[in-house]
């Protein structure tokens, strides 16, 4: 009573079901060809109007391309102020010193004797 490996196990439609339309429906749904709707841009616009500004005002949000200039600016004065701070804290860290590395005498301090115990 088992099906084989290869065997898909046949289940009964449900009279009335056009079986046809209902594969064709599902084969369209899973399909994806519609252009799925952008619910992005209506839920700022909604927000936007109802916070009377507040939220969603600027072009920087709801802009659809980021605003590569604006990062690419942005990038290049970190890197101008990085460079100066290194030119104004470079001359403050001064010269190492020479530092000797003699060894010093190790004086061995042998420890002392224990009392003899009493009888």
């Amino acid at each position: 009573m088992s099906d084989g490996p290869d065997e898909v196990p046949s289940v009964p439609s449900a009279p009335g079901v056009d079986d046809e339309r209902l594969r064709s429906a599902l084969r369209g749904a899973l399909r994806g060809d519609g252009d799925a709707p952008d619910l992005l841009e209506g839920f700022q616009r909604r927000v936007r109007e109802r916070s009377d500004g507040k939220f969603y005002a600027d072009g920087w949000s709801t802009s659809r391309h980021p605003p590569v200039n604006t990062y690419l600016v942005t990038g290049l004065l970190m890197l101008l102020a990085l460079g100066l701070i290194y030119a104004l804290l470079a001359p403050l860290s001064g010269q190492p010193s020479r530092v000797d590395n003699e060894a010093m005498p190790v004086n061995v301090v042998a420890p002392a004797p224990r009392p003899a115990p009493s009888p």
